[in-house]
C-alpha cells in the first residue's frame, strides 16, 4: 500500500509537511496508516550492516541471559517483575531478532519493537552498571530506535518533535524572531526589580554563551529571566545566540540520526561565530547529553569535545557559589526536609553527582537534606526520560513508570523535590498530578534567587 499523508518514511523537512502532520487529530490517522507500512527488509539489513558497530554485535552475542540486569530496571520493578520487562529480554527479542533474521521482519514485529523501544526503556543506562559483562541495553535501544525511525515506525509526537527541529531548529515552533523577542520581553519584565538587567544577544567574545531548552521560551520564559538574573548578580559577561540557542534533541529520542547531527552543528556554529570562552547549558539532562556528551561524535569532532568548554548549569552554579560570585543569605536557606532528583543524563552519564550536592550545601540548612535511596549514579530514572513523558500513545505505561520515583520520594518523607532537569521536573509534576502525594518541585534557579544576598548597588532604588 502506498505511504499515507501522515505516516511516511521520509523526514519532515518543510513547514507544509509539519502543519499537515500536526493537523492529524492526536495521531489517530498516523497510527492507522502505520498498520499498512511495508518493511523495506533490504534497506533495513543494509543499514544494520553499515551502522552496527563491533561493540553492539559483541554485546548481543555475549549476553548470558542470566537476568542479573532485571532488578536494575525500574520498569521491570513497577510492572510486576514480568520476564518481558527484563532488559536483556527486551533487547534480544527486538534488535537481536532483527539481526538474526537479517532484516526480514514484518509490520507486526516492527510495531512490537516500537512499543518496546519507547514504552519499555527510557535509555537511562542504569542496566549497564549491573551487567557482569558491562552490556548496556540503553545504548542498544538508542540504536534500535534509529533503525525503527528509518522505516517509519516511530511514535507520532517524536516524529513531529524531530520534524520541528528540522524546520525551526527547535523542538517547538519557536522561530528566531520569537526567541529574540522573548529575551527582550523577559529583560524588560524584570528590569524594575533588577536594575541594569540585560539579556545580550549575539555578543561576540563573551565569557559565557548560554543555551537553553525550547520549552523555556515556549512555556517557561521566566526560566530565561532567572538565568539572566543570576548571571547579572554574579557579574558575568555573557550572551545568548540568536541562532543555535536550542540545545535539546527530540531527534535523539526519536532516533533521527541525521537530525541529531544537524541540531548539534547548529549550536556549534553559534560557538564558532560568537567565540565565547565557554558555554553553559540550562537545567536539562538530555540537552547536556545531546550537546556535550554525544554531540561531538555526531559532529565528527575527533577530540570528542565541543568547540569550547561546555558545562551544565549545575557546574556553573556551584562554581559561582564556591567563588563568592553569588552569596546566600543564611537566614533564607531551606529549612524543611528536601530531596534531590539525580538526572540520568548528567549524573549517571557524566558523573556530576557531587556538584549538585555542593550546591545543596549552600542553599539547604544542615540536617534538612534527605537523600533518595538509591541515589547519585545509582538513582532511578524519573520515569519519563527518553521521550516517555511526551508520547500520548504510551501515557498509561508512563504513569505506571512514575511509581518508582513516587516510592523513592515518599520514602524520604520530603515535600520538596529539587529537580535540576526539565524531563525530571516534568515527570515529577505529572507524578503529583496523577498520584496527588502532596509534594512540590523546583529547578535550582528560583530557589537560589529567593535566598540571594544581593549587593546594594544591584538593588532597586527606593522611591
Amino acid at each position: 500500500m502506498p505511504e499515507g499523508k501522515f505516516c511516511n518514511k521520509t523526514p519532515i523537512t518543510t513547514d507544509e509537511q509539519l502543519k499537515a502532520t500536526l493537523g492529524d487529530k492526536g495521531g489517530k490517522q498516523y497510527y492507522e496508516e502505520m498498520n499498512h507500512l511495508d518493511v523495506d527488509s533490504d534497506k533495513l539489513w543494509a543499514s544494520i550492516q553499515k551502522t552496527m558497530k563491533s561493540r553492539t554485535k559483541t554485546w548481543l552475542e555475549i549476553c548470558a541471559h542470566c537476568g542479573l540486569c532485571a532488578e536494575s530496571c525500574f520498569l521491570y520493578q513497577v510492572n510486576g517483575r514480568v520476564p518481558e520487562q527484563v532488559p536483556s529480554y527486551k533487547i534480544q527479542s527486538t534488535l537481536g531478532v532483527m539481526v538474526k533474521k537479517k532484516g526480514k521482519v514484518d509490520n507486526a514485529f516492527m510495531q512490537m519493537c516500537m512499543e518496546t523501544a519507547w514504552s519499555k526503556c527510557t535509555c537511562c543506562n542504569r542496566c549497564g552498571m549491573y551487567c557482569p559483562h558491562g552490556i548496556d541495553m540503553g545504548v542498544m535501544f538508542s540504536y534500535l530506535r534509529g533503525l525503527l525511525y528509518s522505516q517509519g515506525f516511530v511514535p507520532w509526537e517524536l516524529k513531529i518533535g524531530s520534524g520541528m527541529h528540522r524546520v525551526y531548529r527547535a523542538q517547538m515552533d519557536v522561530t528566531t524572531e520569537d526567541w529574540v523577542e522573548t529575551c527582550e520581553w523577559m529583560a524588560e519584565e524584570n528590569e524594575e526589580d533588577w536594575p541594569g538587567l540585560e539579556i545580550p544577544v549575539d555578543k561576540e567574545g563573551a565569557d559565557i554563551m548560554y543555551t537553553c531548552n525550547a520549552r523555556e521560551p515556549k512555556h517557561y520564559p521566566e526560566d530565561i529571566a532567572e538565568a539572566a538574573i543570576l548571571f547579572h548578580v554574579a557579574g558575568e559577561n555573557w550572551t545568548v545566540p540568536s541562532e543555535g540557542w536550542e540545545q535539546t534533541s527530540l531527534s535523539m529520542f526519536a532516533g533521527d540520526w541525521e537530525c541529531c547531527k544537524d541540531n548539534v552543528l547548529n549550536v556549534y556554529s553559534a560557538l564558532e561565530r560568537l567565540k565565547p570562552k565557554r558555554a553553559i547549558g540550562t537545567e536539562c539532562g538530555h540537552a547536556h547529553r545531546a550537546t556535550v556528551i554525544e554531540g561531538p561524535y555526531w559532529a565528527g569532532r575527533p577530540d570528542g569535545q565541543p568547540p569550547v568548554p561546555y558545562i551544565h548549569y549545575v557546574e556553573w552554579l556551584a562554581e559561582a557559589l564556591r567563588t563568592g560570585k553569588l552569596k546566600i543569605d543564611p537566614t533564607k536557606r531551606i529549612k524543611e526536609p528536601v530531596t534531590l532528583q539525580d538526572s540520568c543524563n548528567y549524573v549517571r552519564n557524566q558523573g556530576l553527582k557531587d556538584v549538585t550536592r555542593e550546591i545543596i550545601s549552600y542553599i539547604v540548612e544542615p540536617g534538612y537534606f534527605v537523600e533518595m535511596a538509591p541515589n547519585k549514579e545509582h538513582n532511578y530514572c524519573c520515569g519519563g526520560g527518553g521521550g516517555f513523558n511526551g508520547i500520548g500513545k504510551y501515557r498509561e505505561q508512563r504513569n505506571v513508570a512514575l511509581r518508582k520515583k513516587m516510592e523513592q520520594i515518599l520514602d524520604t518523607g520530603c515535600k520538596l523535590v529539587i529537580a535540576p532537569c526539565h524531563n525530571c521536573w516534568d515527570a515529577i509534576r505529572d507524578l503529583e498530578e496523577e498520584y496527588k502525594i502532596g509534594i512540590r518541585w523546583s529547578f535550582l534557579k528560583p530557589l537560589v534567587i529567593k535566598m540571594l544576598d544581593v549587593p546594594e548597588h544591584l538593588r532597586p532604588t527606593e522611591e
